[in-house]
């Protein structure tokens, strides 16, 4: 899969079949959408049991793991290709990593993120700018 020219830098879109070490499963029952990212990140990054299940929380929880970082960082996360994808929601996703590793570099920490998967995604097609 390329990569759109609208792409942030600090987050690539790699071919499933070249993932080779594990990566956070962002679908769950061959769905994508705002209850699967989020619980996907809550159950990853172990957040809280107060955590509010919205980006905003999400965000604030991730920006201490952010805080935490010693070294560059890499996060992965995969998609699967039967999964049905609210794209809104992916958008929303992909804007809260934007945001993150634009935190991450203005502390002086790496923070990338990559996303595998061999499903259908432009950016072009999202519902709003990413």
């Amino acid at each position: 899969m390329s990569a759109a020219a609208s792409q942030p830098a600090a987050i690539t879109w790699q071919p499933r079949g070249q993932l080779d070490q594990p990566a956070i499963a962002l679908d769950a029952d061959n769905r994508l959408n705002k209850s699967t990212l989020l619980r996907a990140l809550s159950e990853s990054f172990r957040f809280p049991d107060y955590f509010g299940e919205n980006w905003d929380a999400a965000y604030d929880l991730l920006l201490d793991e952010v805080d935490q970082l010693t070294e560059p960082a890499l996060w992965r996360f995969s998609i699967d290709r039967a999964a049905e994808m609210d794209k809104t929601d992916l958008a929303d996703w992909i804007q809260l990593m934007t945001d993150l590793c634009a935190y991450a570099e203005s502390r002086g920490h790496g923070l990338w993120v990559e996303i595998y998967s061999d499903a259908e995604v432009n950016y072009d097609t999202f519902d709003r700018p990413v």
